[in-house]
């Protein structure tokens, strides 16, 4: 099933109408809209209940929007969330296909005194970015608009702020291979694992006795290495993965106030950065709002074969999905304690996928070890699982998600849900060493 507001349901809904609406979405594998009262026969009320919330959904929508905007991807739903951040306001981001001659687009740009600040060719995604100053008296809305109406190929939109998704210091016990019954002894990389970050520590090669090839896509002051080196890691841990060569793109930037964002610009790149090297699993524990570039860029890179597992962030149970793990195109995980409960702070939604330990995770470096908490250190469990199983190493994210969700051990509510996605993830009773 589609999501929700996958091919722009909102907007379409102005033109289509909310019954079509209804009638034509579905919320993958969760049971919620009209659509699957025909596929599934639900229930008289409950077919009555979600189509009604659908239809009110849509014409809420445009109500509120006279026009309606071709926007790609997946736009979230309402509801309450930290708001969405920005790297710098005055800056909007232009993407088109690599191939298209951009002179028109510049030239549109120029004569409304748009000021070009980047172009860059993005080989690995075939995409080209080109970044802009907006010129008063345009605010990114507006200046979204004229930039898309100058080229119909053309696909603008905001910095936008994405954030680590991992919590400080805990309790002291290591419990994660043996609640996902990790072979013993671990397993082979099956190729090069990527990963979006911050930089990590030289200590983490030499603890994992693996490689890291490192790059900043960073435009300003470097994050420090914390964050990065906690998920590679586990992700690098020898007691799960041998022989394995880690592609560590460092996007997260330290402002002058001491926060570590990343933005959207700093991703699309380190992804380009991926694609050409190769690199057919990334993991991303980072998480923020929808934005339509990072939609964009995303999905070419799983067109040309890349498969993205991402954090579904730790803004709490009420808040709406965060991105990219709230894409279609991505595997979405969140994280359990060694009793399989889910973490307190995890989102919650129908795009989660599937669930791994990410509470009190032990971290060793430098001769020390810490314990840390997060959604973000969930993630490179199922990365590793993807990475070092020949089953699920190479098959596409919706391949993935059937086979991780089949072996999974249930949690919550039978079958798939908002909390666990498909439940607990379990690792084969052996591997390809």
């Amino acid at each position: 099933m589609e999501r929700f507001f996958k091919n722009h349901a909102r907007y379409n809904a102005c033109y289509n109408g909310p019954v079509e609406l209804c009638k034509n979405r579905g919320v993958r594998g969760k049971g919620m809209i009209i659509t699957q009262c025909v596929t599934k026969h639900l229930s008289g009320v409950s077919c009555l209940y979600w189509c009604a919330r659908c239809f009110f959904h849509a014409a809420l929508f445009c109500i509120v929007v006279a026009g309606c905007a071709d926007l790609s991807g997946n736009p979230p739903p309402a509801g309450p969330s930290r708001a969405a951040e920005v790297l710098d306001a005055q800056q909007v981001i232009a993407l088109i296909p690599a191939a298209r001659d951009v002179r028109t687009l510049k030239a549109g740009a120029a004569a409304l005194e748009f000021r070009l600040l980047e172009d860059t060719t993005l080989n690995g995604l075939g995409l080209r970015m080109l970044r802009f100053d907006v010129p008063p008296p345009l605010d990114g809305k507006g200046a979204i608009a004229k930039l898309e109406a100058f080229d119909a190929s053309a696909t603008a939109g905001v910095n936008h702020i994405y954030r680590t998704a991992a919590e400080g210091d805990q309790s002291r016990f290591d419990y994660a291979s043996d609640l996902m019954n990790w072979p013993a002894g671990g397993c082979r990389a099956q190729g090069p694992i990527g990963m979006l970050d911050t930089g990590v520590s030289e200590s983490v090669a030499q603890t994992s006795g693996g490689t890291v090839i490192s790059r900043s896509f960073v435009n300003g002051s470097q994050g420090i290495t914390r964050h990065g080196s906690d998920v590679a890691s586990v992700l690098m841990d020898p007691r799960r993965v041998s022989s394995a060569t880690l592609y560590n793109a460092a996007v997260i930037q330290r402002t002058a106030d001491g926060q570590q964002i990343a933005g959207v610009d700093s991703i699309l790149k380190a992804l380009d950065w991926l694609a050409e090297e190769g690199v057919r699993v990334v993991n991303i524990s980072l998480a923020g709002p929808y934005n339509k570039l990072l939609d964009k860029g995303v999905g070419e890179a799983v067109r040309d074969g890349m498969v993205i597992v991402a954090a579904v962030g730790n803004d709490g149970g009420t808040a709406p999905p965060r991105y990219p793990a709230a894409l279609d195109n991505v595997i979405a995980v969140t994280a359990v304690d060694a009793n399989r409960r889910i973490y307190r702070n995890a989102v919650r939604g129908g795009h989660v996928d599937i669930a791994a330990p990410g509470v009190d995770i032990p971290v060793a470096l430098n001769n020390q070890t810490r314990f840390v908490t997060g959604t973000s250190m969930a993630v490179p469990f199922v990365t590793a699982r993807i990475a070092t199983d020949p089953a699920l190493h190479g098959r596409t994210a919706p391949e993935i998600r059937a086979a991780l969700a089949q072996s999974a051990e249930d949690l919550g509510s039978p079958g798939a849900d908002n909390v666990f996605g498909s439940g607990l993830m379990r690792a084969l009773p052996s591997c390809n060493r």
